[in-house]
């Protein structure tokens, strides 16, 4: 990026005479040689604090000292490297600096970026003494302990607000509520505590000018779930699934219907041992939904299940007929049990038939049928499909909670 965050400056390196670049502000307490590895004091005119062997350039360090890009909409300048490793994992570390925001740190391990702060802000219980999955609170914000581990300095490079050596240790315990994270470092001379945040890899490439090299590895501690499809979802999803409920439960106790007197009229044989029974009732709210249900302990016993006008003759439900329009309705597989759903042209008699393929009294048929009920079908199929997008949703962010937290204080 052409806009700078600082007056550039250099200097020669006290020890080898390299040409060193100065990017930072008067907190600085250390400059490290990129080329001999002298750790020199600026407050000091730069002399020779201590040296060790030579160091060769990170060849996995996506940024150098002096690449420039945007955090949180402040343009930062890296200023220093430090490359950690501990817990058998080893990642990099950026100061950066801004002239109006200060300093901060930048992350990068296998693809995944930190952008991480210095904070005042204290724990309300001491993080050493927690197990994976307890909980802290910091400055009103929840955070879940994950590990602590010790790490050693591998490599080092630029300017630093402390004087950062090869061999140098650490502890660190982190605790996260992704994607925000704080953790606690301490060594021989102090403890520290940071406010960490994620950041998506396609916008540190963006503001750093990065190649697409350096694509996130593996499920990160921070990383925040997201699914492009189920996320959005499972969000829709949930008042839907709330208000179908509530709609359902209201037409369950409040909307079944009257119930309508039903007559029986006449049985009659149609010989090879299949007899017809006949029922009469009168609808006297047209145009609204009935119900009609029909139970019997015999199989095969409501065949061709048929509802007549009784003045016209005019066939309004017939289930012995896969095309006939009829509405909703369901059969059992033994045609045991019939239910269904329809709506009559206007008020009157009506009746109600069925072929039974033995002798069946009448009193062993259970009917029932109700005017003006308000179907809750679609209603309760709505809540069906809400539940199950969620709980899939669940299911969904319960894995991949798994991959963050499998090893987690290991």
């Amino acid at each position: 990026m052409s806009e700078s965050t600082s007056k550039l400056r250099s200097i020669k390196c006290s020890s080898c005479g390299a040409p060193l670049s100065l990017h930072a502000g008067h907190k600085i307490k250390s400059l490290t040689c990129d080329y001999c590895g002298a750790v020199m004091n600026p407050k000091d005119e730069y002399k020779v604090l201590t040296k060790f062997s030579e160091q060769q350039l990170l060849s996995n360090s996506p940024l150098k000292t002096g690449a420039q890009g945007k955090l949180k909409g402040v343009l930062f300048t890296v200023i220093g490297i430090i490359e950690w490793c501990g817990d058998g994992e080893c990642w990099i570390d950026y100061q950066v600096f801004s002239p109006t925001h200060g300093y901060a740190w930048l992350s990068y391990e296998s693809g995944h970026w930190v952008f991480l702060r210095r904070t005042r802000y204290l724990p309300n219980k001491s993080l050493w003494r927690l197990l994976p999955l307890q909980s802290i609170k910091v400055n009103q914000q929840s955070f879940r302990f994950y590990e602590k581990f010790d790490a050693k300095i591998n490599y080092v490079a630029g300017e630093l607000t402390w004087v950062a050596r090869v061999g140098d240790t650490t502890t660190l315990a982190e605790a996260i509520d992704p994607p925000y994270s704080f953790s606690e470092e301490r060594n021989e001379r102090e403890t520290e505590y940071y406010l960490g945040e994620y950041i998506d890899a396609e916008e540190i490439q963006q503001q750093f000018a990065l190649p697409d090299l350096y694509k996130p590895k593996n499920v990160h501690r921070l990383t925040p779930y997201k699914s492009k499809f189920l996320q959005p979802l499972a969000k829709a999803a949930k008042p839907f699934a709330i208000l179908s409920f509530i709609i359902s439960l209201i037409i369950w106790l409040f909307m079944q219907g009257s119930p309508v007197t039903i007559k029986p009229v006449v049985m009659k044989n149609l010989g090879n041992g299949q007899v017809e029974s006949r029922y009469e009732f009168t609808i006297n709210k047209p145009k609204h939904l009935i119900f009609l249900t029909m139970d019997t302990h015999k199989a095969n016993a409501l065949l061709n299940t048929t509802i007549k006008q009784k003045a016209t003759g005019k066939s309004i439900v017939n289930l012995g007929k896969k095309n006939a329009k009829t509405g909703t309705y369901r059969i059992d597989k033994r045609i045991t049990h019939v239910e269904s759903s329809f709506i009559v042209p206007k008020a009157g008699v009506y009746s109600l038939s069925f072929i039974a393929n033995t002798q069946l009294p009448v009193k062993k048929v259970a009917v029932t049928i109700k005017e003006n009920r308000v179907g809750s079908r679609y209603f309760f199929w709505l809540l069906l499909l809400s539940l199950a997008v969620m709980i899939f949703s669940f299911v969904s962010r319960s894995s991949f909670e798994s991959k963050r937290w499998k090893l987690a204080g290991d």
